[in-house]
């Protein structure tokens, strides 16, 4: 399912922009981690995140122990605080998929739930990121965004240089890879409502494109202005958490358009599921919450 509220979301919540995504990545990896191993991996998500950032830029050791030690903290407020509410909404999901309840309002509300946890979490990362960001020297600095924009001209090429009609085909193969992961196979007929549902939705790639490119320009600004840390403090809060506040009024309504349509096609196919296919996304679900809590609670 996770692939398939990625597709749905890439244009409705903007998300952590590639410089600080490896910041951000604390929740994504402890979630994916399973088996007897999770505390082993978990407490080395900090190193991870520090050498994905290294993809960006060179540290010197102080600054990848200040980093490392940054990022450790913020893992253990994540653990006790963040965790608990994540896990309580996956709860909520597994147990309305388990009875069959799932509505477009239910996953409407879902969605708000899960972006309030998000937009939480992100302001916790601004205080780190603000550390990491004002430490970089120029020569730094240089090295970051010209790895940023080779990163980013490869990801934009492959947006807009596909037809609209590849574009449908990998974006359909896409959804319905990532429902399976779930679900186990699906049937002609399940296929058909992701198709079906993806397409009566508006294509809002290159303004997506856009709208990065308008977020990177911000972010570049903000920070090679070398702004008094309280002005740097409100810049980055805005681009990290609150980005889609910059936005197009046409933009947001297209975004939200295509969120009440993909909210209709979910509770379609989680409505079709038979009894496998639902018992399937259920343990997934309740072996994520099960990870969560054991995280939250040990040591």
């Amino acid at each position: 399912m996770s692939s398939v509220v990625s597709f749905a979301a890439k244009p409705l919540v903007p998300a952590v922009r590639r410089p600080l995504r490896a910041l951000a990545a604390a929740t994504i990896v402890a979630v994916t981690l399973a088996g007897c191993s999770t505390r082993f991996f978990y407490d080395r998500i900090d190193w991870l995140i520090v050498w994905k950032v290294g993809d960006y830029v060179t540290l010197t050791d102080v600054q990848r122990d200040q980093l490392q030690a940054d990022i450790q903290e913020r893992l253990d407020v994540l653990r006790l605080g963040e965790f608990p509410k994540v896990a309580y909404l996956l709860e909520k999901t597994a147990r309305e998929i388990e009875s069959g309840t799932v509505t477009p309002a239910v996953i409407d509300t879902r969605y708000a739930e899960i972006l309030a946890v998000y937009d939480q979490f992100m302001l916790g990362i601004v205080p780190l990121a603000q550390r990491f960001l004002a430490g970089l020297s120029e020569a730094q600095l240089a090295e970051f965004f010209a790895n940023l924009e080779e990163v980013n001209a490869e990801m934009y090429e492959e947006y807009s240089g596909r037809t609209a009609a590849e574009r449908e085909k990998n974006r359909n193969k896409s959804a319905i890879d990532g429902m399976e992961d779930w679900t186990g196979r699906l049937d002609e007929s399940q296929r058909e409502i992701i198709r079906a549902g993806l397409a009566r939705m508006e294509d809002a790639s290159e303004q997506w494109i856009a709208n990065q490119r308008e977020w990177q320009r911000r972010f570049r600004d903000l920070i090679v202005s070398r702004p008094d840390p309280a002005t740097f403090r409100e810049g980055l809060t805005q681009l990290l958490v609150y980005p889609r506040h910059f936005h197009a009024p046409e933009y947001r309504a297209r975004v939200d358009a295509n969120r009440q349509i993909f909210n209709g096609l979910l509770a379609e196919l989680l409505d079709s599921l038979d009894t496998r296919q639902r018992a399937r996304a259920v343990r997934k679900l309740d072996n994520y919450v099960a990870l969560l809590n054991r995280l939250s609670e040990s040591d």
